[in-house]
């Protein structure tokens, strides 16, 4: 059996296209869809850059690979569907890794049924759950019972020909607006509390009621909510970079 077209389109969305060599996380030259020289060639190396038909044959080349392996692996009849779900796995994962897998036991033994949950079981990487992979697994999990019709539940993450850096505080909108909306109390914070100094010239007492006044409450709310939006987009940031 052969991926098919099908199959390959969830294989590129779930991989994204980068037509520049880059370093994974596993720390290994990666180039088109996922392609490391470990796949075969063409080797990756450092400013190395290809197009878009190249990628795109380079990633059906390494699928032979792990389409034989998938074959060798399973001893029961499979859909195209079911066969395209585990060569994405496979590709994914390894075929190493679905070689001793409880998924393989479960398609092995025609257990079918348990077969979505064995795929949803492989989301974590770095010890803890990546939105990456539960979105990989739900669309092999799709092949898998052959639902063509049904929508995805998550965004096709969708990767631009060029590559680009992930996003960083400075260019998340969530990020800057919660810094702003921080400095700006902040700021009126500190002018409210240096005019009315400079107009009672008693700087304790003045100080003291301007921190028990409404404005001064609602103002260290806003201060207190910019830092805890800044934070919550950082870390959203962080796992969205896998």
């Amino acid at each position: 059996m052969k991926t098919s077209d099908k199959g390959v389109r969830e294989i590129q969305a779930s991989e994204g296209l980068r037509l520049q060599s880059y370093l994974c996380p596993a720390g290994k030259w990666t180039i088109g869809y996922g392609h490391t020289s470990d796949a075969g060639p063409p080797r990756v190396l450092p400013g190395m850059r290809i197009n878009r038909a190249e990628a795109e044959q380079i990633l059906r080349d390494d699928l032979r690979m792990f389409e034989a392996g998938v074959m060798a692996l399973v001893k029961a009849p499979l859909t195209q569907g079911q066969f395209d779900a585990l060569v994405s796995f496979a590709y994914n994962c390894g075929l190493g890794a679905l070689k001793k897998s409880t998924l393989l036991k479960r398609v092995n033994a025609r257990e079918f049924d348990k077969v979505p949950a064995e795929f949803m079981k492989w989301t974590r990487g770095g010890g803890r759950e990546l939105p990456g992979l539960v979105r990989r697994r739900r669309a092999e999990t799709a092949l898998w019972r052959s639902l063509d019709d049904a929508p995805s539940s998550e965004p096709v993450r969708v990767v631009p020909d060029e590559p680009k850096p992930p996003k960083t505080m400075a260019q998340s909108k969530e990020g800057n607006a919660a810094v702003l909306s921080g400095a700006f109390a902040t700021v009126a914070a500190v002018n409210d509390a240096v005019a009315q100094i400079s107009t009672t010239g008693d700087s304790v007492d003045t100080v003291m009621k301007i921190v028990r006044s409404p404005n001064f409450l609602v103002m260290l709310g806003i201060i207190i909510a910019a830092g805890a939006i800044w934070y919550w987009r950082r870390r959203k940031l962080i796992d969205e970079g896998v």
